[in-house]
């Protein structure tokens, strides 16, 4: 027999929001009120700032405007429309935050856009407050630090797939054109392709052309740190400048990008928490450089990074002479020339060797190389080059051997970064939320942050050490 439909109004969803809500949400607010007490934590610049910019007939407090919004992470709200629409279904809710009235979508964007710096200090705060929990609950995994780039794509049509699309498929059809006129032509479809996207998004010039996350987009780039037990332990933004240069790979513009931002961000990280040191530092292949390892020595932080092939070419390594000048691979009789100094924006000067059989020579008034060597090992022009950083020991000496059991365990414990990464970004719906405005993106980035700190002070007040992360188990 057929079965008849059953008509639904509003009333039907209200009441079953309701039976959802008492059974899971309610716990966690009641674990919330009981234990958390989101005034403590506020810097007093923060009200000074807030209560200035909306002066005394304000409607909303500042705690409840950033409960509203630790309520919309914890419970995985994926949009601000969706959170309205339950604060005004929720007495509970609304209790809990304090609203009389329901703020509308513009006041929450506004929040996030005005109070952008308050907030990165409101997760300062956080950060100091949990370091000591983090320690009582595992000494050892708390003396790791493990830190990695990521991308936060913006809401630009220049996101959407079919954009790129579009232009691989131009790309293929000059490819086809070119290939009647040259049949041994060597066009580069995807490289072409990529050249053509703009190097930002017309809508935001802030969101620039970026390789993250294993693709072209138009992200906010971000470095994030956490500590073994996969509480974030910093956020760092910085500007897209598009260094996306046509001879360089995909990885390798990444691995360019990870590099140089290593070490401004643990800089500032530590400026702001002088006192926090670490044991270990996990970092993934794109840290391999030699002033990382020299900055982490200095910081008397045992670097556990994996080797990158960028650095260890397949050619021949050349030797060395008694004070230090390195020799021909070939033929170790032969010292390599003194080539002056290579300096590159936010990497250690190097010295630079050149091939012994290489002469620099002026055509029209231009410096040249003349390679006379009959078998070089390049086919570059001036043959085999050697540059050299003060402290290019660090990358091999290490007190760990890579080889070693106790280095490979400690390397596995990046895994957890990638889950804390993973939920921060849940906690964001970046895929839902459709932000566009860069300062709330990143005001975006710090609410998850804080929210996650939020729940990691509430599990260990309720003795769930077992997994830190498990903010699902205060739902339930």
């Amino acid at each position: 027999m057929p079965v008849s439909a059953k008509q639904l109004n509003f009333s039907n969803i209200s009441t079953d929001f309701d039976k959802f809500y008492n059974q899971n949400q309610a716990n966690l607010l009641d674990l919330l009120n009981q234990f958390i007490n989101i005034t403590e934590f506020i810097p007093f610049s923060f009200y000074q700032k807030y209560y200035s910019h909306f002066g005394r007939k304000k409607i909303y407090s500042l705690e409840s405007m950033l409960s509203a919004f630790i309520i919309k992470n914890l419970l995985s709200i994926p949009s601000i429309d969706l959170l309205i629409s339950l604060l005004h279904i929720s007495s509970e809710m609304r209790s809990f935050c304090g609203f009389l009235k329901v703020p509308d979508k513009s006041q929450f964007s506004r929040f996030k856009s005005t109070f952008f710096d308050d907030l990165n200090d409101l997760f300062n705060i956080l950060v100091d407050f949990t370091e000591d929990i983090s320690k009582k609950i595992n000494p050892f995994l708390s003396s790791i630090l493990i830190t990695d780039t990521t991308g936060f794509e913006l809401y630009v049509t220049e996101n959407n797939p079919k954009y790129y699309q579009s232009r691989l498929k131009n790309s293929k059809s000059y490819a086809k054109l070119l290939k009647k006129d040259n049949p041994n032509s060597t066009f580069d479809v995807e490289k072409y392709a990529q050249n053509q996207m703009p190097k930002h998004a017309f809508s935001n010039p802030d969101a620039k052309l970026s390789y993250l996350n294993g693709h072209f987009g138009y992200f906010q780039k971000c470095i994030i740190s956490t500590n073994a037990l996969g509480v974030v332990r910093n956020v760092n933004f910085y500007d897209n400048d598009n260094n996306l240069q046509k001879d360089l790979r995909p990885q390798e513009i990444k691995d360019n990008y990870d590099a140089k931002s290593l070490i401004p961000s643990l800089e500032t990280y530590f400026q702001l928490h002088p006192d926090f040191s670490y044991k270990y530092f996990l970092g993934d292949s794109g840290f391999d450089a030699d002033d990382n390892y020299a900055y982490l020595h200095e910081k008397h932080i045992m670097p556990i990074i994996n080797l990158n092939s960028r650095n260890s070419p397949d050619l021949p390594q050349p030797g060395f002479n008694e004070v230090g000048v390195p020799l021909c691979p070939y033929d170790s009789s032969l010292p390599m020339v003194y080539d002056g100094i290579t300096r590159e924006k936010g990497r250690a000067d190097r010295i630079k060797y050149l091939c012994p059989k290489a002469k620099k020579v002026n055509i029209k008034g231009k410096l040249s190389y003349i390679l006379s060597c009959e078998n070089p090992y390049t086919k570059s022009k001036c043959g085999r080059i050697k540059q050299i950083t003060v402290h290019h020991n660090y990358r091999f000496n290490s007190s760990i051997p890579r080889d070693s059991l106790k280095w490979q365990k400690l390397y596995k414990l990046r895994t957890i970064f990638e889950r804390s990464i993973c939920q921060i970004k849940n906690f964001i719906q970046i895929k839902s939320s459709k932000v566009r405005n860069t300062t709330s993106l990143k005001s975006d980035v710090l609410l998850a942050c804080i929210s996650q700190l939020i729940a990691f002070i509430l599990i260990f007040k309720t003795k769930k050490y077992d997994n830190p992360l498990a903010i699902k188990s205060l739902i339930a």
